[in-house]
């Protein structure tokens, strides 16, 4: 007796989500919210508590501009491939123009 056919969806596998953010992309928020919780402890020692917790924040927003710009809901790689070609390298452009040894630079 032959098992039945199922299909599958394995390409639409994910890390999961929670609260609408992919998997690894919310650990980058989470260390931007630690991250701020210990700059706004330490200037809350010497700063008034408005100018602490705006340095607080400063953390949290580039976390999340990252993830929200540059991450979540793009393709992997996205975010180190617009570095290489922002940085002046071959990062999007097709395999025939990258050099064989990505170490290697002409």
């Amino acid at each position: 007796m032959s098992k039945p056919l199922v299909m599958t969806h394995a390409g639409d596998d994910s890390d999961g989500k929670i609260w609408g953010i992919e998997g690894i992309n919310l650990l980058f928020i989470l260390a931007g919210l630690l991250l701020g919780v210990g700059v706004a402890m330490m200037l809350f020692r010497q700063h008034a508590p408005l100018v602490s917790a705006a340095g607080g924040l400063v953390p949290l927003v580039i976390a999340s501009a990252y993830v929200f710009g540059l991450r979540q809901g793009k393709p992997r790689a996205y975010d180190t491939d617009l570095l290489e070609t922002l940085a002046g390298c071959s990062g999007w452009a097709p395999s025939r123009h990258q050099p064989r040894n990505p170490l290697h630079r002409p």
